[in-house]
């Protein structure tokens, strides 16, 4: 056993149980030696601080680049002093959200054209891993950038040019390969696809999925159909769910056009009711487009319906059926087949969102929890259609929600989900709710970020609290401060 073995081996598993395991050489046996007669304990605490110190004195002391350059004129306007106070406050703490709290300061800040000063440059760039180097960049100033050139730790990561990305996916780590290919992806959606075919066959099976969902983006188009479909009839399942996911946002992919095919066939309108009729067998390419067996406790009808719905666009059916979504949701509800039915279709805002599908299917979710939905099941639903609504439409079922007349979603997830800036009602009902059950409105942190300025004000004065919520306090004592924060923002660092 070597000393620091000992000496660690004393402080984890405790003196009682290791009482002969000390140090027999080094500066932590010293230390042993010349606290002799004080307890153990003592001593190992006392040799670990010695050791400390002795490794922090023996370090290469850090020899700065010798310059005759000065760093350039500043071209933004220091911060304030209240603001400058903000940061340094932020900066003593080392919590996650201290770090996102000053990632936001840091946003505004570049929003109103205003530099950090010169004397907390050290610490921010210090702590520049914390955050975004984005984020920080526009805040340094010309000081802080000239300044950041002289320890790698500082310094901002390389930009990655076509001939260095093309060496990182050759010699790189996993994912430094991956992200090259994302860098490549938005330079040249085409070298991308080369890549991946000419080493397809040499990737492992996590990596061709994790590979292949890098085309998940805005440049998708039908060029990617032939790698997509190279996906599809993979070996690893996984894969081929990236593939299918893919193709899917396709709508003149030949995956696509099988599965609304299917979809017509099998999902049949007779003018008040739903039918679902099933073919006696599926094409040659059935498998490998998702119909295939069913995972363990599912059955069949319910799997090849969810497979199947969430490729075809919603507004197809009402084309199809010629008639309102409000309808149909209405009539799956009589079908046998209405959680496959309901599931499906709530995956099928990923392709087409539909505000009148989503009013159709919130409502009728809300009437049948618990007969034919659990009631987890249907948040589960309520949650993925929330996810895929405008940011507009969120806002307006989330007031419903903190005003009780509608359940779905849950009201936590619905406040975390629905991003800023809220209008006043939705504040002010937020506010309300806050003091009405305190333990169910989401995070605080991001309501607070999200309220206008005039309800920002209404929830700086604290209400008095009534006896049911005493126990709540911190609560409430953690939104002043937050709303302390924000205002500090609004009032110092306008655009």
């Amino acid at each position: 056993m070597t000393e620091l073995d000992a000496l660690t081996r004393l402080a984890s598993l405790g003196t009682s149980r290791t009482p002969d395991a000390t140090p027999t050489e080094g500066v932590e046996a010293m230390a042993f030696r010349a606290l002799e007669g004080a307890s153990l304990e003592k001593r190992v605490l006392l040799a670990a601080g010695v050791r400390a110190v002795a490794r922090a004195a023996g370090q290469k002391p850090l020899v700065l680049e010798a310059t005759s350059e000065q760093a350039p004129e500043e071209t933004l306007e220091v911060c304030s002093p209240r603001v400058s106070a903000l940061v340094r406050e932020l900066l003593e703490g080392g919590d996650p959200e201290r770090d996102e709290l000053l990632a936001e300061l840091f946003q505004h800040m570049a929003l109103a054209r205003r530099r950090l000063p010169p004397e907390l440059l050290v610490s921010v760039l210090s702590r520049s891993r914390d955050w975004p180097r984005a984020t920080l960049e526009p805040v340094l100033g010309e000081r802080g950038r000239w300044l950041s050139r002289f320890r790698p730790g500082w310094r901002p990561p390389p930009t990655l040019q076509g001939a260095d990305i093309e060496r990182v996916w050759a010699e790189g780590s996993f994912e430094e390969r991956r992200t090259a290919l994302e860098d490549m992806r938005r330079i040249d959606p085409a070298r991308t696809r080369q890549w991946l075919k000419d080493t397809w066959n040499q990737e492992k099976a996590e990596h061709r999925a994790r590979f292949l969902a890098c085309f998940d983006d805005a440049a998708l188009s039908l060029d990617d159909e032939p790698s997509l479909e190279q996906g599809r009839q993979d070996r690893s399942a996984a894969v081929r769910e990236v593939a299918r996911h893919l193709l899917a946002r396709l709508p003149g992919s030949a995956f696509s056009l099988r599965m609304r095919e299917r979809a017509q066939a099998v999902l049949q309108w007779g003018g008040l009711a739903l039918r679902i009729q099933w073919p006696s067998t599926w094409d040659a390419e059935a498998d490998k487009d998702g119909l295939d067996k069913p995972p363990a406790g599912v059955g069949k009808s319910e799997h090849w319906l969810i497979r199947i719905l969430e490729c075809v666009p919603l507004p197809e059916w009402e084309k199809r059926f010629q008639t309102s979504p409000e309808r149909i949701a209405a009539a799956a509800a009589r079908t046998d087949d209405y959680a496959a039915l309901s599931e499906g279709w709530a995956h099928a805002f990923r392709l087409a969102p539909s505000s009148t599908w989503a009013s159709a299917l919130f409502d009728i979710w809300s009437t049948q929890v618990a007969n034919q939905l659990t009631t987890p099941r249907a948040q589960s639903l309520a949650l993925t259609v929330f996810e895929q609504l405008p940011v507009a439409e969120r806002a307006e079922r989330t007031l419903s929600v903190l005003h009780g007349t509608t359940s779905l979603p849950w009201r936590e997830q619905a406040v975390s989900l629905t991003p800023a800036p809220w209008p006043r009602e939705l504040g002010m009902a937020w506010i309300n709710a806050l003091y009405d059950t305190p333990h169910a409105v989401g995070p605080l942190w991001h309501a607070v970020r999200a309220l206008p300025p005039e309800c920002l004000r209404v929830a700086a004065e604290l209400r008095p609290l009534p006896p049911r919520l005493s126990a709540y306090r911190y609560v409430f004592e953690r939104l002043q401060q937050l709303v302390s924060f924000i205002r500090i923002l609004h009032e110092e660092l306008k655009p």
